[in-house]
């Protein structure tokens, strides 16, 4: 079986490498400004004034944080698997 790395670049490899890293963060950064997102919906619709906002936005942040620990957690399991 070919591997996969083959031929690529020394940059590319590690921009393969760091993908999962990299998708981790931004699963955070996503959950983050959905709650944001959604909380200054509220407001606005509401008129509930900031309440919205910082709820949205700390809930985002927190299922956001906890999704990410959980992707390290697993990658790091992954890796010491491989080595």
């Amino acid at each position: 079986m070919k591997d996969p790395d083959e031929g690529l670049s020394p940059l590319a490899k590690s921009y393969r490498a760091a993908e999962p890293w990299l998708s981790a963060v931004w699963q955070f950064t996503g959950s983050a400004l959905f709650g944001v997102g959604a909380g200054y919906g509220l407001d606005r619709w509401l008129g509930i004034g900031p309440w919205g906002l910082i709820i949205g936005g700390m809930g985002g942040s927190a299922v956001g944080f906890y999704a990410f620990i959980r992707k390290a957690n697993k990658l790091m399991d992954e890796q010491k698997k491989s080595k």
